[in-house]
């Protein structure tokens, strides 16, 4: 044990435990413990590979463990003498006695570190940077029985009939799986499954056609419907204001480029040495030349850091165009920024991963993990780095989202439509999800900036000079920083509830803001991060929140005017959103909650409890409306129960 987390030990180490010595000479139990020992130090060690052996290592060591119980139960002389080894084996680290442990530890499958090493020599496939969720090698056939057998026995009952698969491009062959999955949920349901995927598409890349699927979970839906809100007119008053409050110019895709050089050289840096010394190895072989693990790690990071999408597909087939093009645009990009050094090396990582040259099985081995690996640095740098430093208009700022384009036209947004029915009719529409970093209301309401830009500008500096005097000093810069404060404002003008809240509503929302800034700042890591906490700055800005958020705090008498107008304008581009999302080609979605207006943040802020007994008593009170009923429900007073948003999603969806 180790605070919370609890490791096992092998069973064959056991015997480094259970210490006969400890007993009297004369213990009628001796010879029972001596015979436990020998046969768990003769378990079969973890070289052991084959089926059989496995799962007989596994049932011994289950019946062992048993007998060892049973034994402790009956006899208290070998349940003290396990006990007073286990007291030795954790004194202090001063005492000679503590190297008995560390060879016990030393003796196990894993390896105990500092933490932050682990970021440097972990080697296993994680989720992200989450070292207790390590990945399964899905490609094994047995493996996907054995990890398909609950949700396939659903399928075959009827239990399920759609599944969502999350994440698909950290798998080593998302095609081939989809392809399996597909396979083994029509043999057992006699028909076609419903099948979406949480592929993130940039606005030049498309599903590749051969996945058995229906098409995504819709974060590009989410995007492309948002951008319609977003006047293209405003960019310049959006640039400015944002520019002149936090005093320099901030370019998104240089910000993107080091955000993804930050996350691979700290949280994924030992998948990029690995990549790097699996390149060398193919360096050293049937080449003229060959180039130092330090050369090849740097170009890597570089191809990395300006690959344009999550990922390639490249398998042991032809290779796509699309897939070539990405490889060749990041390769070229590299080199341009490359200073000094042999630009060969840029050639070498194109051949490798394109599998060119005599080295393709080993290039195949490596290209595998590459693309295993571009995917989580874009996700770690942009979704949870840049998307929280660029706050021009965070509304922009969403999962799959590309914050440096504003808007779009509305016949781009047609002919998308149209693309949609033609290649993916059952794609799902989504505007909010339990990823989103922001509602979709909370969306609505910020696009309204666009429109006025001048008078947002305005409004934000003149918050910002009445709220100079409650910025803190925090080790020699002031909290909040101009970028955050611009982040807050924004956020609050999203975020807040419609009316005037009571005291007990104003703590409530109050905290849910601080919980969100720290978090919003932590994964910005500029002024503090998860791993390295600035305790100084987090509690000067959670300070700043405390004193705007108080009912006798002159900023909100200017800002609430402010707020009210925009949440108004928000509320008629939130009812457009849905209509759209309801009547466009593809299946809509929404999220829980959102059936009436919802003003939730990044999660947990998006988990909290969803008050369907509400929902339902407004639901029936509208059934008994007639149209100039209905119609009321837009004038002031009226519409801020989100009765509007729920009128038009029923009305809507029982026309469809």
């Amino acid at each position: 044990n180790y605070y919370e987390h609890r490791y096992p030990i092998d069973p064959q180490t056991y015997p480094m435990i259970l210490d006969r010595r400890s007993l009297p000479e004369d213990d009628k139990h001796r010879q029972e413990i001596d015979g436990l020992i020998v046969a768990f130090g003769d378990l079969p060690g973890r070289d052991a590979t084959s089926e059989g052996s496995v799962s007989g290592r596994a049932q011994n060591a289950a019946n062992l463990k048993a007998d060892l119980a049973a034994l402790c139960v009956k006899s208290p002389g070998v349940m003290g003498a396990v006990e007073k080894h286990i007291r030795e084996l954790n004194e202090a680290s001063g005492d000679p006695r503590f190297e008995r442990l560390h060879r016990l530890l030393e003796a196990q499958a894993y390896r105990l570190t500092y933490w932050r090493v682990g970021s440097d020599e972990i080697n296993y496939r994680r989720f992200f940077a989450v070292n207790d969720l390590a990945g399964i090698r899905v490609e094994d056939e047995r493996v996907f029985e054995a990890t398909h057998r609950l949700v396939l026995r659903l399928v075959e009952k009827g239990a399920v009939n759609g599944l969502r698969i999350d994440h698909p491009d950290g798998l080593r062959d998302p095609a081939d799986y989809l392809r399996r999955l597909h396979n083994a949920a029509v043999e057992v349901s006699g028909g076609q499954i419903y099948t979406l995927v949480e592929k993130i598409l940039a606005h030049h890349e498309h599903l590749p056609e051969e996945w058995p699927v229906a098409g995504t979970t819709g974060y590009e839906f989410t995007n492309l419907v948002n951008w319609l809100f977003v006047d293209p007119a405003g960019e310049g008053g959006m640039d400015e204001a944002y520019q002149s409050f936090i005093g320099r110019p901030l370019d998104f895709q240089s910000l993107l480029y080091e955000c993804k050089h930050k996350v691979m050289r700290t949280a994924l840096s030992s998948e990029l040495n690995a990549l790097s010394r699996r390149l060398r190895r193919i360096s050293e072989h049937g080449r003229s030349h060959d180039f130092s693990v330090e050369t090849l790690r740097e170009a890597l990071s570089d191809v990395v850091a300006l690959f344009p999408v999550y990922r390639t597909y490249i398998g042991s087939g032809t290779i796509s165009e699309t897939d070539r093009r990405h490889v060749d645009l990041a390769v070229h990009h590299a080199k341009e920024r490359s200073e000094g050094g042999d630009p060969k090396v840029f050639d070498f990582i194109r051949d490798i991963v394109l599998r060119q040259g005599p080295e393709e099985i080993e290039a195949g081995a490596f290209t595998s993990k590459f693309q295993q690996y571009t995917g989580p640095v874009m996700a770690k740098g942009m979704e949870d780095a840049a998307l929280y430093v660029y706050n021009r208009l965070i509304s922009l700022n969403e999962v799959g989202g590309e914050p440096e384009r504003f808007g779009v036209s509305v016949p781009e947004f047609h002919r998308l439509n149209a693309e949609r029915l033609e290649c993916w009719p059952h794609s799902m529409l989504s505007t909010a999800t339990y990823d989103t970093k922001r509602s979709e209301d909370v969306r609505a309401r910020i696009d309204v900036l666009t429109e006025i830009p001048g008078e947002w500008r305005e409004s934000v500096v003149r918050w910002s000079e009445l709220n100079a005097p409650h910025r803190r000093d925090a080790g020699g810069e002031l909290a909040p920083s101009r970028n955050d404060e611009y982040l807050l404002y924004q956020t609050l003008l999203g975020a807040w509830a419609l009316g005037e809240p009571d005291a007990e509503g104003l703590e409530a929302f109050r905290e849910r803001i601080k919980a969100y800034m720290e978090k919003a700042m932590r994964e910005a890591q500029v002024r503090t991060s998860w791993t390295d906490v600035n305790e100084g700055y987090e509690e000067g800005v959670a300070g700043f929140v405390d004193v705007l958020l108080s009912a006798t705090n002159p900023f909100l008498q200017a800002f609430l005017p402010f707020q009210r107008r925009v949440a108004r304008i928000g509320a008629l581009n939130s009812l457009s959103q849905s209509l759209l999302k309801l009547t466009v080609p593809g299946v809509p979605d929404v999220y829980q909650g959102n059936e009436v207006w919802d003003f939730s943040l990044v999660d947990p802020d998006n988990r909290r409890p969803v008050d369907f007994e509400l929902r339902k008593r407004l639901l029936a009170d509208l059934r008994r409306l007639d149209l100039s009923d209905a119609r009321a429900l837009l004038k002031d007073g009226s519409w801020q129960d989100g009765r509007p948003k729920l009128y038009l999603i029923w009305k809507a969806l029982e026309m469809r």
